[in-house]
């Protein structure tokens, strides 16, 4: 790797393979460029890693065995968002050399995922648009659609995942900074500040075991916020320690360098080739990728959204639907206010929903991340299944109202 060719590692975005990006869609592919598809029988290790390490997240539905058993549930289950380490959603082919970046997901969630599960990934690409912009000159966002199943062949879940396609600054094409996005500063906080983010994560609210029954939600009702942050390189670490699917190190990452070239930064400063996800920690190479600074993995305010919604739900609310974008970074020093708000509500044959609005403010005030989602309630309707559906498979267990 001692060369640094251009039109591989910082290439721009031609005509060609714009028609090359598009003669993908519908084509379903492999799954294995970060593991497997097919993920082996879920531990409660794989959900509590996953839930603590990536989220922040200790409600013990997802980490104490004992606990899930006493649960509506009848066992352990994962949190809304755990697929992800089943499948990166990554769903971005062709386009050799230009950074791809996580714009937003929008999960249909059908199941629970219990310990014992196998779940199998089919990705495809189903859409590709491209875009201009007063900070980019162009881009492509690639769509994708992927599905999961289980070990019975149900339908699990389903994800649309869209990724930005963005050359890299090198390439003369890349992100362009405006105003003071071009020397993004870490925020500094005073001893008051962290004290209110001390009280914020002491005194978060879990509703728990307790039903929050369908009537008894008005719209217009505030979600209790949650915080986020501020960002450290240590929160970075921990949601790679829980992610499954992680990028490969030492001799596994030259290797992976051999089949894969062009997804390569070189370092003008030491010379060492590493993957451009790096960007999350080092600062020149998010410069190179576009960001004036290390920032987050967008997914992971996906988490923080899903964190939000079940601690308002409680153990017997099922998040049915989340639809998160990030349309601003999440810079190491941000600290990110989750909130939620009850837009709608409905009924959908035996199912009672909640409908809301979902969203995190930065320290700036910035809307950095935007979203919805339905969440399935339990009712005080007699006709309402919710309870027998939610039985773990071959439990004894009754619930009543």
């Amino acid at each position: 790797m001692s060369q640094d060719p251009a039109d591989t590692q910082h290439a721009v975005i031609t005509d060609e393979m714009v028609a090359e990006a598009q003669a993908m869609v519908g084509v379903w592919m492999r799954r294995d460029v970060h593991w497997p598809a097919q993920y082996e029988p879920i531990s409660l290790h794989d959900i509590r890693r996953w839930a603590m390490y990536s989220a922040g997240d200790d409600n013990p539905l997802w980490c104490d065995a004992d606990y899930g058993k006493r649960s509506i549930w009848g066992s352990t289950i994962a949190p809304p968002s755990f697929l992800y380490t089943v499948d990166t959603l990554i769903v971005a082919p062709g386009l050799r050399g230009v950074q791809w970046i996580h714009g937003g997901t929008r999960w249909t969630l059908h199941r629970a995922v219990r310990p014992g599960d196998t779940i199998v990934a089919r990705a495809r690409v189903i859409r590709v648009q491209e875009k201009t912009g007063r900070r980019v000159a162009r881009m492509l966002v690639q769509t994708g659609e992927i599905l999961f199943t289980n070990q019975r062949q149900e339908l699990v879940a389903r994800a649309e995942n869209d990724i930005l396609r963005v050359p890299r600054a090198r390439s003369g094409q890349g992100i362009r900074q405006l105003g003071e996005a071009q020397e993004r500063k870490p925020t500094s906080y005073t001893p008051e500040q962290i004290a209110e983010i001390r009280d914020a994560y002491i005194n978060e609210y879990r509703r728990g075991a307790q039903p929050l029954y369908w009537e008894d939600v008005a719209v217009g009702d505030e979600l209790p916020r949650i915080a986020k942050g501020p960002l450290t390189l240590v929160d970075l670490v921990g949601f790679y320690a829980g992610r499954r699917n992680v990028y490969n190190p030492l001799k596994l990452a030259f290797l992976e360098r051999e089949r894969h070239p062009a997804n390569v930064y070189l370092s003008r400063e030491t010379g060492i080739p590493i993957h451009p996800a790096a960007g999350h920690f080092d600062a020149d190479i998010a410069r190179e990728v576009g960001m004036p600074a290390a920032y987050d993995n967008g997914w992971m305010r996906v988490n923080w959204i899903a964190h939000l919604l079940t601690n308002w739900a409680g153990d017997w609310g099922f998040v049915h639907q989340l639809n998160v974008r990030v349309p601003l970074a999440n810079y190491v020093g941000d600290l990110t206010w989750c909130h939620g708000r009850v837009v709608r509500k409905s009924v959908d044959g035996p199912r009672h929903l909640v409908h809301l609005e979902c969203w995190g403010i930065n320290q700036r005030g910035e809307r950095s991340t935007d979203g919805t989602a339905t969440v399935r309630l339990p009712s005080k309707d007699p006709a309402d299944q919710y309870f027998v559906e939610n039985q773990a498979p071959g439990s004894e267990q009754e619930h009543t109202t």
